[in-house]
């Protein structure tokens, strides 16, 4: 366990240095001599486990669901039609602030889990954790190739390719998303916000001996808390076939 410990302490601080990414402008052009490509394998013990992640995602669903079963009624008003009648409710729909509108703020959107209850898993219907699940499902080897006009990474049974300092609408679950890739200094960032939904940003940058690639991952926030989740990758001589997702 210490060493474990040990281990997942120099990932963090390493990824701590890979600063500025969450924001900055996106350039064309890298930094001279850096370099990401090649093939990477993940190191389990030395990244974040994402089960306790998940675990504590569930857990605040939970409690917003819980929250939202014993909400009283919302209120209602006029309708001219005595006990028995059809009134509407303040607000004219309520249920996203006084402004109305699509707010996102984790306390207004309760329908994060099955509308019976606890019989399902509360995360089902969940953005967040979809998008922390198609992270969690990508193999565990990853190839990447770097160009001056070309970045692509590749997880065998996922694979993107982007345009440093490109702009692009792509497709999200909810529907379209806008999306940004370019270099930050010695790292490359992709960021993806959808119209409805998640944003996600991903920061891939070398460690400073060069010998493990650490990927930082932030997802949200939005019907949940923001998610951040730390991969490291070491260095690797080939793929194994069929590798399966990291999700442990």
């Amino acid at each position: 366990m210490r060493m474990r410990y040990g281990l997942i302490c120099v990932a963090l601080l390493a990824a701590a240095a890979l600063t500025g990414c969450f924001g900055s402008r996106l350039k064309p052009d890298s930094q001279p001599g850096v370099q990401l490509a090649g093939i990477w394998k993940l190191n389990r013990t030395a990244s974040e486990d994402p089960q306790k992640i998940i675990e504590a995602l569930r857990t605040e669903a939970e409690k917003k669901i819980r929250r939202a079963q014993n909400a009283p009624p919302p209120p209602v008003y006029g309708g001219g039609q005595g006990q028995g009648g059809q009134g509407r409710r303040r607000g004219g729909g309520g249920g996203a602030g006084a402004g109305g509108g699509n707010s996102t703020e984790p306390d207004d959107l309760a329908q994060v889990g099955p509308p019976g209850g606890f019989g399902g898993d509360p995360l089902r219907n969940s953005p967040t954790m979809h998008a922390l699940r198609d992270v969690l499902n990508r193999g565990d080897y990853l190839t990447i190739k770097q160009s001056p006009d070309q970045v692509s990474f590749d997880y065998g049974n996922f694979s993107r390719s982007y345009t440093p300092g490109g702009r692009s609408v792509v497709s999200s679950e909810t529907g379209v998303a806008d999306q940004a890739s370019g270099w930050d200094g010695k790292q490359y960032v992709i960021n993806i916000r959808p119209q409805l939904g998640p944003a996600m940003v991903e920061a891939y940058g070398l460690s400073p001996d060069g010998k493990q690639l650490i990927v930082k991952i932030e997802i949200g926030p939005f019907e949940l808390h923001k998610v951040s989740l730390t991969r490291v990758y070491d260095a690797a001589t080939a793929v194994v076939p069929n590798s399966g997702p990291s999700i442990d």
